[in-house]
């Protein structure tokens, strides 16, 4: 009798601790059981806050890739097709409550994979509760270093790594004639714009160029104007700038305001919204900016089609203009879906195996991961607003019209 109490114990403590494990195992409570009804798929993106503008640009995204897959009956997951549930949930701008609300969809929710929120920032604090969890990320808008570099097994980038993002631009500069040699860059002290900032300053001296002044300032600065008297007396000639929209439309008006005169200009963020010529009027004609994506590419996939194709698809869901953030919300999107057909499961080892071995090209462009989940394949292009629009000027195999210098 005593025999059989022990054994009757000792079946319950293993049976708790098995459905412990399975309770936060990610996608691995699927393997070998029945295929659920829909697979859950969790993001803390930023609605509302200082960030919202381009939140809700990645929620459009993801919205558009759902809804394709799901209009073709869902997910292949080996012989069945599954729909996807995107739950969402609004981290305010606010790295700690994203980070809170992953942990809810993990805990409570029960997703079973994530796509990120915008941004390195809110991103290097929710992956470290997916990691926690044995949950895949798929972080499609974030590319901070150090997001990469803690060990991670579970985090894959859609962007390439952010230092990299001037590469075109200071490419494009070795070309004109007469071939400036002195630049500028700023940046807030912001996580993503500061490892810009820092890849552009490296990048532009291995290419020879003198970097006479770079400086950086408080994230939502309101007057530049000191820095500005700063760039105009270092002898700079081109200025690179790795902030945000307004700080990006408050670096022309004071250079304007200084009467600064400058061979290019570049911004990470701001060019390609409507918002910033719509501010500048003719101001903004001739200014430059860097992308992950355009529209013009040629790249397309089974899914979306061509790059062009995708650009339609968002043009006639969405009243807003189209940038690279949300293409690289579906994009992300696309690539777990990917993954979990070449996997033909739910379970998180087999998924993970599937993205990385995973080389190849969608719309958005080519993917290749390295051990740290960073997409080594990328690149960005440059391109310029032209008589109040929008062109793709380099590189060559990417313009769509030659940079006005």
């Amino acid at each position: 009798m005593k025999m059989k109490t022990r054994i009757i114990a000792l079946l319950c403590v293993l049976l708790m601790t098995f459905g412990s494990a399975m309770l936060f195992a990610g996608g691995d409570q699927e393997k070998g059981g029945e295929a659920p009804e829909v697979i859950k798929i969790g993001a803390s993106v930023s609605l509302t806050g200082n960030l919202s503008r381009f939140g809700n640009m990645v929620k459009s995204g993801y919205e558009l890739w759902a809804d394709e897959v799901n209009a073709r009956g869902g997910i292949q997951v080996g012989d069945k097709k599954i729909p996807v549930e995107i739950i969402y949930y609004d981290d305010q701008s606010d790295n700690q409550t994203s980070a809170k609300l992953t942990e809810k969809l993990i805990t409570q929710d029960k997703v079973q994979f994530l796509l990120g929120p915008f941004g390195s920032g809110p991103t290097f604090a929710t992956t470290a509760i997916a990691e926690k969890y044995n949950i895949i990320t798929i972080a499609t808008l974030a590319n901070a270093a150090n997001i990469y570099t803690r060990g991670f097994k579970n985090v894959f980038s859609v962007l390439a790594p952010g230092a990299w993002i001037f590469n075109s631009f200071i490419d494009m500069l070795e070309t004109f004639e007469p071939r400036p040699t002195k630049v500028a860059i700023i940046t807030p002290t912001d996580n993503f714009p500061m490892s810009v900032a820092n890849g552009a300053k490296e990048y532009a001296a291995k290419k020879g160029f003198e970097v006479v002044y770079f400086e950086e300032y408080s994230k939502g600065v309101k007057d530049l104007s000191s820095t500005i008297l700063k760039i105009k007396n270092s002898g700079a000639e081109v200025l690179m700038g790795s902030g945000y929209l307004e700080e990006a439309i408050l670096t022309m008006r004071q250079l304007k305001e200084q009467k600064v005169e400058l061979r290019a200009i570049g911004f990470t963020t701001g060019p390609e919204l409507e918002d910033f010529r719509n501010n500048l009027g003719e101001d903004a004609n001739g200014v430059y900016g860097v992308s992950w994506w355009m529209p013009q590419m040629t790249y397309s996939d089974p899914l979306f089609g061509t790059s062009s194709d995708y650009a339609e698809k968002f043009a006639s869901r969405y009243d807003m203009e189209l940038s690279y953030q949300a293409a690289g919300a579906s994009q992300g999107g696309l690539l777990l879906q990917m993954a979990i057909e070449k996997a033909g499961s739910l379970d998180t080892d087999a998924v993970r195996a599937a993205l990385q071995s995973y080389e190849g090209s969608t719309f958005w462009g080519p993917i290749k991961w390295d051990e740290t989940g960073q997409n080594i394949a990328g690149a960005a292009v440059t391109f310029q607003i032209q008589d109040m629009e929008i062109k793709t000027v380099y590189p060559p195999a990417a313009a769509t019209a030659k940079p006005m210098y």
